[in-house]
């Protein structure tokens, strides 16, 4: 096959030629001029498809046929529009308190019990760090008795892993590849290629497992499943011929966000003093985990918004040794000798720019003195660190574009510091190339339009580096039914 357009960028946005060809699902060249007879015309821009190096796709299926609760102004409203979905399950997604006309109410398990008396319901914050259950939810998921310092089971709230536990006993009730399919054919429909599907669940993975046996997929996809999941995502990708997707690394937590105020901080919080945040891994087990990883031939993916947090995962790391390779996620608020010690670890930073747009009252959690330190994008490569580029969907909105915007700095928010933002290029690269390398597994090669790469390859009108660009863009290869 032969996929021409008006020119063709290589992963650091250089003009390489006008065509690409493809044999056999490889990158055969580029090649400049006219293109062979039976060429596939596309005029445009093609280039290297994105790779979402932190996402959560049957979460981002989840969402898509939930309830979209970003912009909600009051507790209320949530329950509302949690009222009006259909199926098994009342599920939404994405409400902040802090854009609430009266942010000191969060939703409540009565307020919830009262829009949706029938079936269980489940609202979670924009960072999934906390979430609001209704009683039959609570009741039929029963979190108290896994996380019983997670829970409040008088106003229906859940912390950390509480949420994720009871999302996934209430999906029970739901099938999960339909999910996953409309979540990848979203991601292909924006020119992404491949994702780290973070926290990847044994029945994900069996959803990811039989698509790809189907010849169904076209997404590539890295599990890193969490402890709990591991031993069952493990029998199921590790005993089956499968091409496109891969067990590739275990994902931990070791705090929570800053949204939640459970994100683990140094110092006391600026809007909540006395109060610094959840530790949920320290040193010694982060230690113990990189070497059960190592001998098992994963990667780590931890968890670390704090720079507690990130202290910890820094010692824990050296302790072990020989994680070069293995993964930050996040690395929300890192100061200078984080960055040199995580250059000498010779890992990865996995880092979502669009954090830096919603977090729009991050001044206030940290006070102005640490803003500075929040979302380094520019300083961690700099420093050594390589950086790749992802969104945390459904965390974020899994559209490129708006992720680019906002690494470049195309954005007023206080985290939305000049001196960390990247150049077009810079991001460009990290969010292809770089962003592949930090996945491993099935995307290994990818995020390139080299001689034998995997084709991943991409399609926009217009070029991905202009200034504000919008998209559209969509995957062109492999190519859909």
């Amino acid at each position: 096959m032969v996929l021409a357009g008006d020119a063709v960028l290589n992963e650091h946005g250089e003009q390489v030629g006008e065509y690409v060809v493809v044999e056999n699902g490889r990158v055969s060249r580029t090649g400049s001029g006219s293109p062979p007879p039976g060429s596939v015309r596309l005029g445009g821009y093609l280039f290297p498809a994105f790779i979402d190096a932190h996402a959560h796709p049957a979460g981002l299926g989840l969402a898509l046929s939930g309830a979209d609760l970003r912009g909600s102004r009051s507790a209320v409203e949530v329950a509302r529009r949690l009222a009006a979905t259909r199926g098994p399950i009342a599920y939404g997604r994405g409400w902040d308190q802090e854009a609430f006309d009266d942010p000191g109410r969060l939703p409540d398990r009565r307020l919830l019990d009262a829009a949706v008396p029938d079936r269980p319901a489940v609202a979670v914050r924009v960072c999934g760090h906390l979430a609001v259950a209704n009683t039959l939810a609570l009741e039929a998921a029963r979190p108290w008795e896994r996380y019983p310092g997670l829970v409040d089971r008088g106003r229906g709230i859940l912390l950390e892993d509480a949420v994720g536990y009871t999302v996934e006993r209430l999906m029970a009730r739901v099938d999960v590849e339909p999910l996953v399919r409309t979540a990848l054919e979203r991601l292909a429909g924006v020119g992404v290629g491949g994702v780290s599907a973070m926290a990847c669940t044994a029945r994900e993975a069996e959803a990811l497992a039989s698509l790809d046996e189907r010849g169904a997929l076209r997404v590539r996809v890295a599990c890193y499943p969490a402890p709990g999941e591991l031993e069952g995502a493990a029998g199921i990708l590790s005993r089956r011929r499968l091409g496109m997707v891969g067990l590739v690394g275990v994902k931990l937590f070791a705090d929570g966000s800053l949204g939640a105020r459970t994100a683990r901080l140094r110092e006391d919080y600026h809007d909540a003093p006395g109060s610094r945040g959840v530790l949920l891994l320290d040193s010694r087990k982060l230690a113990e985990w990189a070497r059960r990883a190592s001998s098992m031939g994963l990667r780590l993916a931890v968890h670390a918004i704090g720079d507690e947090a990130l202290d910890h995962v820094i010692e824990g790391f050296n302790r072990a040794g020989g994680v070069e390779g293995f993964r930050v996620e996040h690395a929300s608020l890192v100061h200078d000798g984080q960055v040199k010690a995580l250059a000498a670890l010779g890992v990865y930073a996995v880092m979502q720019p669009r954090f830096r747009v919603s977090d729009w009252w991050i001044d206030k959690r940290l006070g102005p003195g640490r803003v500075r330190l929040a979302y380094r994008l520019a300083s961690l490569p700099r420093g050594g660190v390589p950086v790749a580029l992802s969104t945390d969907t459904p965390v974020e909105p899994p559209e490129p574009w708006e992720t680019l915007s906002a690494a470049v700095g195309l954005c007023s928010q206080p985290a939305c510091t000049p001196g960390e933002s990247l150049t077009p290029r810079e991001a460009f690269t990290a969010y292809t190339r770089t962003a592949a390398s930090a996945s491993g597994g099935p995307l290994a090669g990818t995020g390139t339009l080299e001689r034998g790469a995997p084709a991943l390859i991409a399609w926009s009108p217009s070029s991905p580096l202009e200034p504000g660009w919008r998209g559209p863009a969509r995957l062109v290869y492999p190519p859909g039914s």
